[in-house]
């Protein structure tokens, strides 16, 4: 997933160039840079991540809390993530210039679709902990 992130990375800061937009100059970019640099983190944390005890034996505080870094920057990303699309969809409006009620309706049925996501991975994740 990090080689399809860098790609699309890619994609936007040469469609920026061929645009003649400035970098970074807006919410969108910015958080686009900012997704770009904790997705590239993630992954180094897990490279070099300390390694799990032996079955029977208490975590180390360093894993505990590689752990829990882990899981604060993985769902730090998947927000951000939403928040980024939703303004790539406002964006989208703006430059070409869509009817306010097609973008509207787009923005209600994205808001809808990220709500059964999150619905499903909470309800799943709750189903995956508790079914012993």
């Amino acid at each position: 997933s990090l080689a399809l992130f860098i790609a699309g990375f890619a994609i936007s800061v040469a469609t920026t160039n061929k645009e003649e937009q400035p970098h970074f100059s807006n919410p969108h970019r910015r958080m686009g840079l900012a997704m770009f640099i904790m997705a590239i983190l993630q992954v180094i944390g897990g490279i070099v991540r300390p390694h799990n005890p032996p079955e029977g034996e208490k975590k180390k505080p360093v894993r505990v809390g590689w752990e829990v870094g882990h899981r604060v920057l993985g769902v730090s990303l998947l927000a951000c993530g939403f928040w980024q699309m939703y303004e790539g969809i406002l964006l989208y409006g703006v430059k070409y210039s869509t009817d306010e009620s097609d973008e509207e309706a787009i923005t209600i049925a994205y808001w809808v679709w990220i709500s059964v996501m999150i619905a499903v991975m909470v309800l799943g994740g709750a189903f995956f902990k508790f079914r012993n």
